[in-house]
């Protein structure tokens, strides 16, 4: 299969990690034009769908585009390519891309389960401490404590993705405050843009991306599953 330099190609990028991805591309020497996509949507995957198939109809006169999103709640299936090849990472979310394997993320959960967070994440619409904040106002300390004490209860630390893309200085005090308040330890935790290299300058292999054909559309099979029970047993749904 060519590369990603000699054919027209888009890439179709989650803001979430905008500051990944231009680090990626100043390494690739990436000169592909980029489509953002607000993070927010992630909450819903069918809004997260709808909004991605609106943007692929829109594309017209390139070879290849390039999905920089993970599965994201099996968002990405059902979406239909247009004239073009479309490419996205074998991944169920951004945490995975970021920590550069599934073997990595594998391994941290063995340590314990651990909550990620990047600046991208934290500057995103929707996020942990924007959502204990609405919490707090509506339910008051006591019933906030008993809420998030439930809903983290597998968790140990609150994790912070050390990228390479940016400072981490200004982001400390505010995570281990956060880290505080939510009962978790916090802690920084190596990752790489070196999954999303890849995807920006190919080749693609089977074992960590998805090519899908033009005019086609993306099937569960085409991820790797053979039902829903299966997507709902690895994303630890069921």
């Amino acid at each position: 299969m060519s590369d990603a330099s000699d054919e027209k190609t888009v890439v179709l990028a989650c803001n979430t990690i905008r500051d990944e991805l231009r680090k990626a591309a100043c390494e690739t020497d990436c000169r592909h034009p980029f489509i953002w996509v607000e993070s927010g949507l992630h909450l819903v995957p069918e809004s997260l769908r709808r909004r991605l198939q609106e943007e692929l109809d829109r594309i017209a006169g390139v070879d290849r585009v390039l999905l920089a999103f993970g599965f994201c709640g099996n968002a990405v299936a059902g979406l239909t390519s247009g004239s073009y090849e479309l490419i996205l990472p074998k991944v169920d979310d951004c945490i995975t891309l970021l920590l550069g394997s599934k073997e990595c993320r594998e391994q941290c959960f063995r340590q314990g389960g651990v909550y990620f967070l990047t600046k991208g994440w934290l500057e995103g619409e929707a996020n942990i401490w924007t959502e204990y904040q609405s919490v707090l106002a509506r339910f008051g300390p006591d019933r906030t404590e008993r809420i998030y004490r439930r809903m983290l209860a597998h968790y140990r630390t609150l994790g912070l993705i050390d990228t390479g893309a940016y400072d981490l200085t200004e982001l400390l005090p505010n995570v281990r405050d956060i880290a505080q308040t939510l009962k978790l330890e916090p802690k920084v935790i190596p990752g790489t843009v070196d999954y999303l290299k890849g995807l920006l300058s190919g080749p693609w292999n089977k074992s960590d991306y998805v090519v899908i054909p033009p005019f086609t559309t993306v099937e569960l099979s085409h991820l790797g599953f053979d039902s829903l029970a299966r997507v709902a047993a690895v994303q630890g749904v069921m």
